[in-house]
């Protein structure tokens, strides 16, 4: 059933030492004053110049930790964050991925590195994100080899269960209001502007309470199979998706 009224998830991408340190605090003391319980992504080994913002961040790790103690879910972000793969996803919105198309014995030997990276950090992730939503159903049979269960991604309006797992949806950039529903706000802090920061604030101040965790989302709404009314909402939507990021790139290519 879709929930009424809605309940949001908020979630911190492409997350390593190498962070904007300026980017990434600007959104902490959101999470601290309205009480939120995010889902961190991080990046366990990250090689993507794109993501090195600053100088290492002694505290990184530690930072991490302090998150998850105070109620945050700690996620597998891909493993280098190196999108050279050309695969079909199962949520087909990019072209070249980390992991969708990749091996299988490549995918399992890199999200077992990746989680042993965060444990060693003493981290606990229970949780995929993969990078650019690339991953195919090597990634899950390597992900339910190594114990994770639940992945991000999807857009219906519902978690569910697929390919042995269960998805919490992940379909917003930006904070929305819904009427019903179970939506995730994905950030990524790195390229954030000041103005995401503002309309959070605002957002949080008249929704605070609607904002729930990942422990919750899977105590209260006990994710199964989807119905076909929400079969056809999350295709619909994911089509949606697609062609709007279709039409920016045309334009991208237009403007250059």
């Amino acid at each position: 059933m879709v929930p009424r009224p809605a309940q949001y998830l908020l979630r911190f991408d492409d997350l390593c030492p190498t962070v904007s340190r300026a980017g990434w605090e600007r959104f902490l003391p959101l999470i601290e004053q309205f009480g939120i319980r995010p889902i961190v992504a991080i990046v366990p080994d990250n090689q993507d110049a794109d993501l090195e913002r600053a100088a290492p961040d002694p505290e990184f790790w530690s930072r991490m930790r302090a998150l998850e103690a105070a109620g945050a879910t700690i996620a597998l972000h891909g493993y280098q964050h190196l999108c050279q793969s050309s695969g079909r996803s199962l949520v087909p919105l990019h072209r070249r991925t980390e992991f969708a198309g990749v091996d299988a014995a490549t995918q399992a030997e890199w999200i077992g590195a990746g989680l042993l990276i965060l444990r060693k950090h003493g981290l606990n992730p229970r949780l995929w994100v993969a990078p650019r939503h690339g991953f195919d159903r090597n990634t899950l049979r390597a992900l339910r080899g190594e114990g994770i269960r639940v992945l991000s991604d999807g857009f219906a309006r519902v978690p569910f269960t697929r390919g042995g797992l269960t998805w919490i949806p992940q379909q917003l950039w930006a904070p929305v209001e819904k009427s019903q529903g179970l939506w995730t706000i994905c950030i990524h802090t790195n390229s954030a502007r000041a103005l995401l920061v503002d309309q959070m604030e605002a957002f949080l101040r008249l929704h605070a309470a609607a904002f729930t965790s990942v422990d919750r989302v899977l105590a209260d709404l006990k994710p199964g199979p989807l119905n076909l009314g929400e079969w056809i909402y999350e295709t619909i939507a994911t089509w949606r998706v697609k062609a709007s990021r279709s039409r920016k790139r045309i334009r991208r290519r237009v403007r250059d």
